[in-house]
């Protein structure tokens, strides 16, 4: 096993700012009126939906893809189509009703006569030590964060209970790991009432391209889960599509990482959250989309600066918040994953538990300390103790 002081000078010297992929675009793909495959390239002027419903602003409608930079997604202070979150085809916000929701636009596929050739690239083959690796790394900035796309955070799963549940992380191609308390009943849990779906971006749309759905064959709860501190908040749920078989990997959906037993991080180290909990604490619904945003590791003794969390702290418990207070965990992002990157590749640090509002100054995000249940998890599912989610059938 690797020392893990060694581990921990290395995680720390690989903290550093990720870069913004690029795409290029030819002219010709910029300024056409028609779009190749998903439109992703599209950058033509059709402002007005499938629906006939003229398109808004992207500036105007206080959705965070104008955070980002025009020339990564193609929006900005204009109302034409985009597809800037790899959707089936372009599509824009519309106004109906006095609701501000999303509508695809109508645009023609480009002639293949007059495309260039191109040569197919080989599929890249993952070696067995490919968990934790992104086929879209953004610095995007859940409350205070930022909408993006699947590829992002591929392992992210999306629990559903007739409706939306809870998060969890993939991290075996049969196996996700997420909270206990995201299940009211427990071990009397209904399990042919439980879905879960992977490669989700949006909870009330479905993009069968990219989307993976499973029925749960079992559900493991911490046999010392106290649901009066949240201690020990930590559950497993065994899936399985209709052929009986596990996670299918893909761009938008792989395992994450998991670190070695105790391996700790140093007070300060930057992390990410992501899930489709609340925009605020005082929102009534849940996000549609998977936002993502940054936080950086707490000490003990900044965790419990509010007697509340005094109280409640215990060992197997992590405390991560923004400097500013700014971004946070909420209702909603249950059971969904704290990763944290080292040479490349995310390590599933935290589950999200609990705290005390959102994004409320002195009042961080609290998560249960994966790395203290290595042994446990390896117990119930037959994994190694360092599962990678090293097998995958390829598609």
């Amino acid at each position: 096993m690797m020392n893990l002081l060694v581990i921990l000078s290395i995680l720390a010297a690989l903290n550093v700012n990720m870069v913004l992929s690029r795409r290029c675009f030819t002219k010709r793909e910029a300024s056409a009126e028609c779009r190749f495959g998903k439109g992703t390239s599209y950058r033509g002027t059709v402002s007005v939906s499938s629906n006939g419903h003229r398109c808004l602003k992207w500036s105007k409608t206080q959705h965070s893809w104008s955070d980002l930079k025009s020339d990564l997604n193609g929006v900005g202070n204009h109302n034409y189509c985009r597809n800037p979150n790899n959707s089936r085809r372009p599509w824009c916000y519309v106004k109906t009703r006095s609701q501000v929701k999303r509508e695809y636009c109508d645009i023609p596929k480009c002639s293949t006569v007059t495309a260039k050739p191109t040569t197919t690239p080989p599929r890249a083959v993952d070696t067995e030590r490919t968990c934790g690796e992104r086929s879209e790394r953004r610095t995007n900035k859940i409350v205070g964060g930022s909408f993006v796309p699947i590829e992002s955070q591929p392992w992210i799963a999306a629990i559903f209970q007739k409706r939306f549940l809870c998060g969890g992380s993939l991290i075996a191609p049969g196996w996700v790991l997420t909270a206990a308390h995201c299940f009211f009943d427990g071990n009397e849990t209904r399990l042919q009432r439980l879905r879960v779906y992977l490669g989700k971006s949006d909870i009330n749309n479905t993009d069968p391209d990219r989307e993976q759905l499973f029925s749960v064959e079992k559900l493991i709860i911490h046999q010392k889960y106290n649901p009066s501190n949240y201690d020990n908040d930590i559950a497993l749920l065994k899936i399985s599509n209709t052929k009986g078989q596990g996670a299918l990997k893909t761009a938008s959906v792989r395992t994450v990482c998991l670190p070695p037993l105790n391996t700790y991080l140093p007070v300060g180290f930057t992390c990410s959250i992501a899930g489709f909990g609340k925009e605020a604490y005082s929102s009534l619904s849940y996000s549609n989309q998977l936002k993502q945003a940054n936080v950086r590791l707490l000490s003990s003794t900044n965790c419990k600066v509010e007697e509340h969390y005094k109280a409640l702290l215990t060992d197997n418990m992590i405390c991560a918040a923004s400097p500013d207070w700014s971004t946070d965990s909420c209702k909603g992002d249950s059971g969904g994953p704290l990763v944290c990157e080292a040479s490349g590749r995310m390590f599933l640090f935290g589950v999200v538990s609990w705290g005390e509002g959102c994004a409320s100054e002195n009042k961080p995000g609290v998560y249960t300390k994966v790395t203290h249940y290595n042994n446990w998890i390896a117990d119930n599912t037959g994994l190694s103790e360092y599962t990678k989610g090293l097998m995958y059938p390829q598609k």
